[in-house]
């Protein structure tokens, strides 16, 4: 039952939204380009229960401009509760949603205490022919069928314009060059300066860890999974899910502050069972920290031009 005169908060991923609260608000924390708005009288609120299904109605663009509604994607259909609660998904014990912003550096999902009370399923749950939480195995099965050689998990942070690789700017390492920049984790690098993150060089590959520091590359896709029971918020056909990247490391995730992804020492793993971690600056559109599939390439010229003219290292 939805609390009554407390504002209401929309979450959403995948085709549905999830009515967690709140309904004075309604804003999604994740932009799209479909304005619906939310058709639902007053005298209903008492009587919300989880797992009902109700309608939005879309708004034409000259509409959109006028009002502060909410943003969805795909299908303008929004359900209370988590998909664990409707007929259309399956039944999870570790359904879990942590809030966008937690898992920014600095937020309260970056650190390993915010994930002790948090139980992976460790099997493969399915909707809409994808998964989202799947078992490590099944992860490294994919891997190899897509033909890569690394699995990742991975998170954002924003650009930066003094990274651990030499003061590098992250946004201008890349502009105009297709490949994306991340900060492997400080697991992976090695022979830093200083504090030893700065100017890293490559750590050695060894227990599943894979040695990548500064000024090195790597293809690889998004997989159609993530750590977390919740639903996708990408659809299957989504370009981040179909187009191979390319990355180049200009910064380092150290482990500190960031326990729950970024291993610290080789060979170790995170609370997800992964041993590699990359976070990305500015990842493709619909990202969800989605596992990474990967192989390490030779950096282009044009990538070891740029570096060699922002980098001080």
């Amino acid at each position: 039952m939805v609390p009554t005169g407390e504002p209401v908060s929309l979450y959403y991923s995948s085709d549905f939204i999830s009515l967690d609260q709140e309904v004075s608000d309604l804003r999604a924390p994740k932009p799209e380009t479909r304005f619906c708005l939310l058709e639902l009288p007053k005298d209903q609120l008492k009587s919300l229960q989880s797992g009902q299904t109700f309608a939005f109605r879309e708004l034409s663009g000259s509409q959109a401009e006028q009002l502060p509604v909410l943003t969805v994607p795909v299908a303008c259909l929004a359900r209370v509760g988590g998909p664990a609660n409707s007929s259309n998904f399956p039944e999870q014990t570790s359904q879990f949603h942590p809030a966008p912003e937690d898992l920014l550096r600095g937020g309260k999902a970056r650190g390993a205490e915010y994930w002790e009370n948090f139980t992976l399923t460790n099997e493969t749950l399915r909707s809409g022919g994808y998964d989202h939480n799947p078992s490590i195995r099944t992860l490294l099965n994919i891997m190899k069928g897509m033909g890569y050689d690394h699995i990742a998990t991975s998170t954002r942070y924003g650009d930066t314009c003094c990274a651990s690789c030499g003061l590098v700017n992250t946004a201008e390492l890349v502009k105009g060059t297709g490949f994306y920049a991340v900060a492997s984790a400080e697991s992976m690098q090695a022979h830093g300066i200083g504090d030893g993150h700065y100017c890293t060089s490559a750590g050695p590959t060894r227990g599943d860890t894979v040695g990548i520091g500064c000024m090195s590359c790597a293809k690889g896709k998004f997989l159609q999974a993530h750590p977390f029971s919740y639903p996708l918020w990408a659809q299957p056909k989504d370009p981040i899910f179909n187009k191979e990247i390319k990355i180049v490391v200009a910064d380092t995730c150290p482990h500190k502050g960031n326990e729950g992804w970024c291993p610290g020492k080789t060979g170790q793993g995170n609370k997800f069972g992964i041993k590699n971690h990359f976070d990305f600056t500015n990842p493709p559109a619909k990202y969800d920290n989605y596992y990474f599939v990967w192989s390490k390439i030779e950096c282009p010229w044009r990538i070891k031009r740029r570096y060699k003219q922002l980098s001080r290292c």
